[in-house]
């Protein structure tokens, strides 16, 4: 079936489902399928410079991690962070999968990239066979693998459209609920993540990462248990964003001509 018919139907029918229940779906097919793992903080869930036989795919179910590369100084960035029930580091079987698309060509393999634990993680791993098999044969999933893929389109754009243009106090409140996890009720950003690191993502400086967390915890909408971030007003945390999402949106006033 062509590419673009299968995703069509895939949004179609996809599109009326509960996100919860989509979610529980597939990943009852990687438990099924896959093999369950566990890394502590740190540690690597995919290292480039580790041979395998064949590639694999990623359901992480509990924990946050964070796609890494080296610059040219040697020192580690993060392009992009994943939080839990989500499918990550498909896109080399994809672009093995499809690359019989005439615009493969084009495109240069990016550098080496590692997908690195942020804190402990659960997660179930399946090999490129099975992964692929299932793009063909079921198509709940190769709606999940559709969503995942925009989800991470859209985040790259929004950070570095975000990063120029939309204030901090915005930038840092998307970041919040990006790297929330839930546990016992609560929403919780691991203790893992200091300031200076959140903020070298964000290219901010460190002092002002925690002014503006200073101030959210000053509004009730942040707190601290246990030496972790606790979103205590999520709501309001989103209504933080929407504003100034809106501002960014707004379109220029025209400049008055003199007289």
């Amino acid at each position: 079936m062509n590419m673009w018919k299968k995703i069509t139907r895939c949004v179609i029918v996809t599109a009326w489902r509960d996100i919860d229940m989509e979610e529980c779906t597939i990943r009852d097919l990687f438990m099924k399928h896959g093999t369950p793992m566990k890394k502590q903080k740190n540690q690597f869930i995919f290292d480039p410079t580790v041979s395998r036989n064949m590639s694999e795919a990623y359901f992480l179910v509990e924990g946050v991690a964070s796609l890494t590369a080296l610059n040219e100084e040697g020192e580690e960035m993060v392009y992009l962070y994943f939080n839990e029930q989500r499918i990550i580091g498909f896109a080399e079987i994809l672009a093995r999968k499809y690359r019989y698309s005439p615009s493969a060509s084009l495109f240069i393999p990016p550098a080496a990239f590692w997908i690195t634990a942020k804190s402990d993680c659960v997660y179930y791993t399946m090999k490129e066979p099975v992964f692929s098999r299932l793009l063909d044969e079921d198509i709940r999933f190769a709606g999940a693998v559709l969503e995942a893929i925009s989800l991470n389109y859209l985040e790259i754009i929004n950070k570095v459209q975000h990063t120029r243009n939309v204030d901090k106090e915005t930038l840092f409140c998307e970041w919040l609920l990006s790297c929330r996890v839930k546990r016992n009720g609560l929403s919780i950003v691991p203790k893992t993540f200091t300031f200076t690191e959140v903020a070298k993502y964000l290219g901010m400086h460190p002092v002002t990462v925690s002014r503006i967390a200073g101030n959210l915890r000053n509004q009730g909408i942040l707190s601290r248990i246990d030496g972790c971030l606790v979103i205590t007003d999520e709501k309001r945390l989103l209504e933080l964003v929407r504003r100034g999402r809106s501002r960014l949106q707004e379109p220029a006033l025209p400049e008055v001509p003199r007289g």
